[in-house]
């Protein structure tokens, strides 16, 4: 990576003028994922100095950050008791704990991308973005948009659901990207996401309606749900995995969350 320039603006407005001044200049979160990329940076901007690094409560409500470390996230006792820790244990295997106390959750979630163990839980629950200058987003919404969002990510905002939560990573090492992720949570409906197919993360809305129209289930039931997930989400091989080894491990876990979070 090529950078020309570098600042630590003292306000958002600051930071979001700089931003806007070229289509070469980029926000620096953790900046551990940038390290992938061979990007040229005319001016990095730092938002370091900005306040946002903070895990704030309401009665209805975690808002947390944009710049906050992935660890703090981790070990959160509210973050901790959604969906029976589910979050929590997502973030937990990510690489390592040095890199979860670099790596921010603004940073994770404003790249999409594909790997992601952190967007395939959060897509399960009811989770809004924050933007600098004034404008919230529905996590969904913002990660189907195909343009670039010239905007600043400041907070992520949890809608606080009780219900039982389940996340499966399943890669190489523990230290490697997901091979698949997939994560279920019922509140009285059920939602199911499988991540990592090597797409982005996908909501299988199909099946959760289905299931939604079918309570209580029957073992058919299940094994209908597995057969779903193959036929409503497409998936493909890379150098981690074949699509075949992926469809065996989505409908697998699919099922195996499901009875997980109903506590069949």
């Amino acid at each position: 990576m090529e950078i020309k320039n570098y600042v630590r603006p003292n306000t958002l407005e600051d930071a979001y003028q700089t931003l806007l001044a070229s289509d070469h200049n980029a926000l620096l979160g953790g900046g551990v994922w940038m390290k992938y990329t061979n990007k040229k940076i005319d001016t990095m901007i730092d938002l370091s100095r900005l306040g946002l690094n903070h895990i704030v409560l309401h009665k209805d409500e975690i808002i947390i950050g944009a710049q906050t470390p992935l660890r703090e996230i981790e070990i959160h006792p509210e973050i901790k008791g959604l969906g029976n820790g589910f979050l929590s244990l997502a973030v937990g295997s990510i690489v390592g704990v040095a890199f979860r106390n670099v790596a921010t959750i603004g940073g994770s979630v404003v790249g999409k991308y594909p790997f992601s163990d952190l967007i395939t839980p959060l897509l399960c629950l009811d989770v809004k973005l924050k933007f600098f200058p004034e404008e919230i987003i529905d996590l969904h919404d913002y990660l189907e948009q195909k343009h670039k969002h010239q905007a600043i990510l400041t907070h992520i905002i949890i809608k606080k659901t009780k219900g039982h939560g389940y996340f499966k990573k399943v890669s190489n090492t523990s230290l490697d990207f997901s091979i698949l992720n997939v994560a279920c949570f019922y509140d009285q409906t059920f939602k199911i996401v499988v991540g990592s197919r090597p797409g982005k993360p996908i909501r299988a809305t199909e099946v959760a309606d289905m299931l939604n129209k079918s309570l209580p289930l029957s073992d058919d039931t299940l094994k209908k749900a597995g057969n779903m997930i193959l036929k409503t989400i497409d998936f493909s091989s890379d150098e981690r995995a074949s699509k075949e080894y992926r469809e065996i491990l989505a409908k697998t876990y699919v099922m195996r969350g499901i009875k997980e979070v109903i506590k069949r």
